[in-house]
C-alpha cells in the first residue's frame, strides 16, 4: 500500500519553490557532442532565481517536518500532475478529526500547493466524532472542513437514524444536516404493552351503614 503523509501530492500549507512537481516527468536530455578542435562548452550557470536544493543526508527522511494541518491519505494507486491526484483502491483520507474511506479520490490543489478539494467516489463512509455518514459520493472542502455526502446518504449520530438526499457535517461541529430526512430514533422504554389499555380499579363493595 502506498501511503503519503502530505508529502509531495498534498499540503494543508505552502510546499517550498525549490520541491519538484508531484507527477512531473523526468526527461533525459542528451549533450551534443563537442567538434573536433573546438573549445570546451562550460556548464550552464544556474538559474539565480531558483538555487538548487542541497542533496538530503545519507538516511535522512524526506516527509516535510512542521506541518500546520497535515491531510494524510494512502492508497493503493496514485497518480498525479500540477493540478491534482487520484488515488484508487482501499482510499483512506484523514483530517483533524474527521476520517473517510472510499474506493477513488480525486484531490485537488491550488497554485500555492495547498489542497482545496477532495472528492470521493464507491462506497464512501465518514466518521467524525460520534457523526457517521455514508453514501456513493463525497465532496470535502478542506478549508472549510464541509463534507458533503450523496448517492443514498445515511447518517447515524448516537441512537439517531437518518436518511436523505444530502448529508452535511462539519469539522470538529457537532451538527448534522440531512436535506429531504427520514428520521428514526429510539423512545424511552414502557412498561405498557402495545394495543392494550389499562382496566380501572373495580369498585369497592359498600360497606355497613354505622
Amino acid at each position: 500500500m502506498i501511503e503519503f503523509l502530505v508529502m509531495a501530492l498534498f499540503l494543508a500549507q505552502p510546499a517550498s519553490s525549490q520541491a519538484a512537481a508531484p507527477g512531473a516527468p523526468v526527461v533525459a536530455q542528451a549533450t551534443p557532442a563537442a567538434k573536433p578542435g573546438a573549445p570546451a562548452a562550460k556548464p550552464a550557470a544556474p538559474d539565480a532565481g531558483t538555487p538548487a536544493a542541497p542533496p538530503p543526508a545519507p538516511g535522512a527522511s524526506l516527509a516535510p517536518t512542521g506541518l500546520r494541518n497535515p491531510v494524510d491519505l494512502s492508497a493503493d494507486h496514485v497518480t498525479g500532475d500540477r493540478n491534482q491526484a487520484v488515488l484508487t483502491g482501499n482510499v483512506v483520507v484523514k483530517h483533524q478529526t474527521m476520517d473517510i474511506r472510499c474506493d477513488k479520490m480525486t484531490g485537488y490543489y491550488n497554485a500555492t500547493r495547498q489542497v482545496t478539494r477532495v472528492v470521493c467516489a464507491g462506497n464512501v463512509r465518514a466518521v467524525d466524532g460520534d457523526r457517521q455518514a455514508r453514501g456513493e459520493r463525497a465532496d470535502y472542502d478542506v478549508p472549510s472542513g464541509v463534507l458533503v455526502v450523496t448517492g443514498s446518504p445515511e447518517a447515524r449520530q448516537g441512537n439517531t437514524y437518518l436518511t436523505g438526499t444530502k448529508v452535511r457535517l462539519i469539522l470538529g461541529n457537532e451538527r448534522l444536516e440531512v436535506e429531504n430526512a427520514r428520521i428514526l430514533v429510539d423512545s424511552p422504554s414502557s412498561t405498557a404493552v402495545p394495543g392494550t389499555r389499562r382496566k380501572a380499579p373495580a369498585p369497592k363493595p359498600p360497606g355497613p351503614t354505622p
